[in-house]
């Protein structure tokens, strides 16, 4: 399965791929973690089906907006929001996002988001 990991910096994109990709293998999951720097990156040649997850670290009305369009693109995609403040969380609930997270990130929020990312919950 492909995942799709776009953080709301490089260094948050690179920290969440690893923590993934060694959950991933130490739970036998088949994931190829796929890292993107931007939204830009992230439209450029999507399409349904394309991503079996995507953890979207964009956060305010920016990373709302993208998530919306993404699941309007692709129903079928899993969907983890990360985001600063809590006030998008009804709203991602809404359009089903398989998880909103709250920064700081907890490990066992991680795990539960991988959880629900790659269907295992």
């Amino acid at each position: 399965m492909r995942l799709a990991i776009c953080g709301g910096s490089q260094m948050e994109t690179r920290f969440l791929c690893a923590f993934i990709r060694e959950h991933c293998r130490q739970e036998g999951i088949p994931a190829e973690v796929c890292a993107l720097t931007d939204l830009p990156q992230l439209w450029e040649g999507f399409c349904p089906g394309r991503y079996y997850g995507v953890l979207l670290g964009i956060g305010d009305t920016t990373g709302f907006l993208a998530a919306r369009r993404l699941l309007e693109t692709d129903r079928g995609c899993r969907l983890v929001c990360i985001d600063d403040t809590p006030r998008y969380a009804i709203q991602y609930l809404r359009i089903h996002a398989a998880d909103f997270l709250l920064r700081p990130l907890q490990t066992e929020q991680l795990y539960r988001a991988i959880r629900r990312l790659t269907g295992q919950e």
